[in-house]
């Protein structure tokens, strides 16, 4: 059971500021807090996790700092709106950051007995393999996070229900992301074809790729370039694409005030409506809704 004063942000998230306003929401086993600060200087940060943390950055940059997990130093990334990090359970994620002066941030605490109970029995979720990871960016993970934010405050009686069907969303989304760096090692593509498709492709998002040329790009026959693809991402190389278009067009839809229509267009797909469905299909929301949720 997540307590409701498990969460002190100026402890955790500690910086000097002339205004600040703090939301929250505590379902059985997922707590959600939401800070506003401006006039913010240098942010200490200093997480030591009983159960797991996602942090979500909503507003401003972290631009320099430093950070360390479980005590050692690691490198450090700018942190933009839409980043997020995670701290599993029983690990910890210190060090400072200097950026924006207004910035916001959600925090989502999720127990982990719920997380143990809930992927107990199903095979290849080994919680021991879920590092700590410090500003990385998962369109799914940021709408599941957005969506137990848009809960806060509902007093609904299946707010429990929908609130936890995220977080296993977001869990699932991790393992699968776990998944796949071990893939990597063991068979499928090498790293370093791997990474040279993975750069054509993004390269390409307006829809002017082609298997062959993906399939010559690795120096293989398409049959065994797409197994090979299969075997190292957990998806065939049209459906990479698909989703890749996806996360880019989530991008768009966050940063830009394009309309919608010249999004899908500038993103590869053919038409508005394959859009929408390709969208909702990936990220469980139709663009609109997406757009509307997240700049609420």
């Amino acid at each position: 059971m997540i307590g409701s004063v498990e969460f002190d942000p100026r402890a955790v998230r500690r910086a000097e500021h002339s205004a600040f306003s703090h939301d929250h929401g505590c379902w059985r086993s997922v707590r959600a807090d939401v800070v506003r600060r401006t006039g913010i200087g240098r942010q200490e940060t200093n997480i030591s996790a009983d159960n797991h943390a996602i942090l979500l950055n909503i507003l401003g940059v972290a631009k320099e700092g430093e950070d360390y997990l479980d005590g050692r130093r690691v490198e450090f990334k700018q942190r933009p709106a839409g980043s997020l990090s995670f701290v599993p359970a029983d690990h910890s994620w210190s060090g400072w950051d200097d950026g924006d002066a207004t910035a916001a941030y959600v925090f989502i605490t999720i127990g982990k007995k719920f997380i143990q109970d809930r992927f107990e029995n199903v095979p290849g979720t080994d919680l021991d393999r879920l590092a700590p990871t410090i500003g990385f960016e998962d369109p799914l993970i940021q709408y599941a996070a957005r969506s137990i934010c848009s809960e806060i405050g509902q007093g609904d009686p299946l707010a429990n229900m929908m609130v936890e069907n995220h977080a296993s969303t977001i869990f699932g989304r991790l393992f699968r992301l776990s998944g796949h760096r071990r893939q990597y090692l063991k068979g499928g593509l090498s790293p370093a074809v791997l990474k040279r498709l993975i750069d054509k492709i993004d390269a390409s998002l307006d829809g002017s790729l082609s298997l062959t040329e993906l399939a010559h790009e690795a120096g293989l026959s398409e049959h065994y370039m797409s197994k090979a693809f299969r075997h190292s991402t957990g998806l065939p190389p049209h459906a990479f694409i698909i989703r890749r278009r996806v996360e880019r067009a989530s991008e768009m839809l966050r940063y830009s005030d394009r309309q919608i229509t010249e999004i899908a267009y500038a993103c590869g797909f053919s038409s508005p409506s394959h859009f929408a469905a390709a969208f909702r299909r990936v990220i469980g929301s139709t663009p609109k809704r997406y757009r509307a949720d997240w700049k609420a």
